[in-house]
């Protein structure tokens, strides 16, 4: 596909932080890549480094307790439904869960997952298949990392290495929490030489905390590797870097502290009305600009900060390939909130996912936000960019041409699926997202659509 041409930076973007306002009207169209009966939840979606017009997503069947794959060769035009697996006999039997999907440059995609046999009581292992290209089969689940005396594994993420500048070029990583039979949390990282054959043996990254969740991994374009984390223990995100390929990690870095009042079965997340009872979290999201650009190397963490009032709003954090803040607020506090509220209104802004455009170095992040509901309670999934290395942001759009309303009669418990997915790739933005607008005949379906640089509207 070609690369969307450039926009000039003051056609495009706002001086400064966003002005309050809902986003403005979605460009379509929008595509259900699911359809699937039951509802979808967690989805993730990756491209091709070497051919932009596959992509890659997956999500999590609560019914079928299977891993959907979605699949497009047009550039998401047209998507295929088929499973890493046949689903199991029954859900009481052995269920999955928390999917992730990566691409290296030969074409290969991988897919992670948690498994748990039986469904409850079982211990939840991270698993990984692989395919060669987007119509082979699957090869069998390989476990990458027994368990031992550890109680189980949660919340793996995942990203390969396809850097000419990399010296571990190829090389796929996984980062999870790791849970001890004493319940105390670990991040830890493995990795794969041979396409995901056989995996290291995992190091841990973080020095302290307990209850740790939320891992996310991102690569530079010389190899070093970065993982960022929830502390529920002290109600902090935390990030840390690798310099030898995942072998060992430099002392975690403290990058914001929570101040809320506990919720005592949400750890440092909280409760919204548009989510019902279950709990939003920060959520944080690593990307690493790959481009050559002006602000190549710089590394931004993605996350939902939640404002006194108990409403979450996106705010984004720079730093330098050394991990050195450069990020201010207009108030002087480190990260960027990239849409300013109204006074006086409180909307809830969540789920955001990130990714860095590696062809430009243009910083995406999208998320659902209820700013156009009075009440707070219908969520619109909406996008915005920032061309001058996360200082200002153009205008968000709508992604979803409509909102979504987590709080009607047969709505999941999980609502907006824990976490949602975001691919960009020379001018194109790939989103998908959990969405409630089929309700009525499917549950909760998986949504995508195309968005570029000109689907955003001038400032002045």
């Amino acid at each position: 596909m070609r690369a969307i041409g450039q926009l000039a930076l003051g056609a495009l973007l706002l001086t400064g932080v966003l002005a309050a306002g809902g986003a403005v009207g979605a460009p379509g169209p929008e595509i259900n890549i699911s359809g699937l009966p039951g509802a979808q939840s967690e989805p993730t979606v990756a491209i091709d480094p070497s051919n932009d017009d596959v992509l890659l997503a997956g999500s999590n069947n609560l019914v079928e307790g299977s891993m959907p794959v979605y699949s497009s060769t047009d550039g998401g035009s047209t998507w295929k439904t088929s499973a890493t697996a046949p689903a199991p006999p029954s859900r009481s039997a052995s269920c999955a869960g928390d999917p992730g999907v990566a691409i290296d440059v030969a074409g290969r995609q991988y897919y992670s997952y948690l498994r748990s046999t039986p469904c409850d009581g079982g211990r939840p292992r991270l698993f990984v298949v692989s395919r060669t290209g987007p119509d082979a089969s699957w090869s069998r689940p390989v476990l990458v990392a027994p368990l031992g005396r550890a109680r189980y594994d949660d919340k793996p993420a995942i990203a390969v290495d396809s850097s000419a500048s990399s010296p571990y070029r190829h090389r796929v990583y996984v980062a999870w929490s790791r849970i001890s039979r004493r319940g105390v949390y670990s991040i830890v990282l493995s990795h794969s030489d041979d396409r995901g054959r056989t995996w290291s043996r995992p190091v841990k990254v973080n020095r302290k905390g307990s209850v740790l969740k939320y891992a996310t991994v991102a690569l530079a374009r010389r190899g070093t590797v970065y993982v960022a984390w929830d502390d529920n223990s002290a109600y902090s995100l935390e990030i840390a870097r690798s310099t030898d390929g995942g072998a060992s990690f430099e002392p975690q870095r403290h990058v914001v502290s929570f101040s809320i009042v506990p919720i005592p079965h949400c750890g440092s997340g909280v409760v919204i009305v548009a989510h019902g009872l279950a709990c939003i979290h920060a959520n944080p999201i690593l990307s690493v600009d790959r481009s050559r650009g002006r602000f190549a190397g710089r590394v931004y963490l993605s996350y939902s900060r939640t404002h006194f009032s108990g409403s979450p709003n996106i705010v984004v954090h720079a730093y330098t390939s050394t991990l050195r803040p450069i990020s201010r607020s207009r108030s002087g506090a480190e990260g960027v909130t990239i849409v300013r509220t109204t006074p006086g209104a409180h909307p809830a802004r969540f789920w955001a996912q990130s990714a860095v455009d590696s062809s430009s170095g243009a910083l995406w992040v999208c998320f659902y936000d209820t700013s156009e509901d009075p009440k707070a309670v219908r969520a619109t999934y909406s996008c915005t960019v920032s061309r001058d290395g996360g200082r200002s942001w153009a205008t968000p759009i709508r992604a979803a041409s409509v909102a979504s309303d987590a709080t009607q009669p047969g709505a999941s418990p999980r609502a907006y699926g824990d976490y949602e997915g975001l691919a960009v790739a020379n001018g194109v933005a790939h989103p998908v997202w959990t969405d409630t607008r089929d309700l009525s005949t499917l549950a909760e379906e998986i949504y995508t659509t195309r968005l570029t640089l000109a689907d955003f509207r001038p400032s002045g």
